[in-house]
C-alpha cells in the first residue's frame, strides 16, 4: 500500500508549493510471497533425479593397496574407445558432424615373451593381438547380442547363466507375488540381493574389463561402454589411462588397416 506524506520542513511559506513523499508499503507482498512458496511446496510432486548408476568394484579384501588395479592376464579385457578414421588419414572421420565411434580389444595383457614387436614388426599382446569390435548391442532381425556386448557376454557367461536362472524365478513369482505395487518392490530387492550374490560368487569365472579412451573419443561413447558393464552384469571393471603400448597399438592396427 502507498502512503503520501506532506513534508514542509516547519518552515511553510504563504504560496511556497508543498512537497509530497511517497512511501510503498511491501509488507503485504512478503506475505503474498510466503503464500505462494508455501503453495509450490505442497503441491509440487517430488521426482527422482535419473543419474546413472556405477556399481564399483569393492576393495574389502585389498590388503595391499598397489594391487588394487592389478587383474590377472586370464581374465583381464581391455576396451579401448577410439573414434574413426578418415581413410588413409588418421584425421576423425564425422557424418553430419558427429564422431562415430570405434571400439578396440585385447585380452590379457599387451606385450609378451616376444616382445611388444613380433614379425614384421607388428605389435603383439599375450593372448591376441588387437582386435576392433563393431559398437553395435544386438541384431536388428535375431535380437542376438553383436559387437562388444557379445564379447562382454561371452567372457562373463557363467555369471549370465546364474542370471538367467533368477530372472525365470523373479517372472514365475519366486521372490514372491507380483500383483500390487508394494509386492513388486520387495521381489525386486530379493531379486538384487540374489543377483548381487551371483555377481560375488568367486567360484563363477568372470573377466575383469579395463575401459580406457583416446583423446578423439566422445564421452557420449564413453558412457555407452559403462551401460554395458551395467547390462552384462560386469562385477570388477575400472576406467584406466592410455598407456604407451596401448596407442602403439592402436596405431600399429590403423596403419595396417588403413593403407
Amino acid at each position: 500500500m502507498a502512503e503520501v506524506q506532506q513534508n514542509d520542513g516547519g518552515k511553510g511559506k504563504k504560496g511556497h508549493q508543498k512537497k509530497m513523499q511517497i512511501r510503498v508499503d511491501f509488507t503485504p507482498m512478503v506475505d503474498m510471497n510466503m503464500l505462494l512458496i508455501t503453495f509450490f511446496m505442497l503441491c509440487t510432486t517430488m521426482i527422482k533425479s535419473q543419474t546413472l548408476t556405477i556399481a564399483l568394484p569393492s576393495n574389502e579384501k585389498v590388503n595391499n593397496e598397489e594391487n588394487m588395479s592389478q587383474a590377472s592376464a586370464d581374465d583381464a579385457v581391455t576396451i579401448i574407445i577410439d573414434a574413426k578414421r578418415k581413410t588413409g588419414s588418421f584425421d576423425v572421420d564425422t557424418i553430419d558432424g558427429k564422431v562415430q565411434p570405434v571400439i578396440y580389444y585385447y585380452e590379457g595383457k599387451p606385450g609378451g615373451d616376444a616382445g611388444m614387436l613380433g614379425p614384421g614388426g607388428a605389435v603383439l599382446s599375450e593372448n591376441n593381438n588387437i582386435k576392433v569390435s563393431e559398437f553395435l548391442a544386438n541384431d536388428e532381425k535375431t535380437g542376438q547380442a553383436r559387437g562388444i556386448r557379445e564379447i562382454i557376454q561371452q567372457r562373463n557367461l557363467d555369471v549370465l547363466t546364474e542370471i538367467n536362472k533368477i530372472k525365470k524365478q523373479y517372472a514365475d513369482g519366486g521372490f514372491g507375488s507380483l500383483e500390487t505395487k508394494a509386492d513388486r518392490e520387495k521381489a525386486q530387492a530379493a531379486y538384487d540381493e540374489a543377483a548381487s550374490k551371483i555377481r560375488k560368487d568367486e567360484n563363477l569365472k568372470k573377466p575383469v574389463i579395463i575401459i580406457k579412451s583416446t583423446p578423439q573419443a566422445s564421452f557420449g561413447s564413453l558412457v555407452s561402454v559403462l551401460d554395458e558393464m551395467q547390462i552384462n552384469n560386469i562385477s570388477k571393471y575400472q576406467i584406466d589411462n592410455m598407456t604407451k603400448v596401448d596407442s602403439l597399438m592402436v596405431i600399429d592396427y590403423q596403419n595396417s588397416h588403413h593403407n
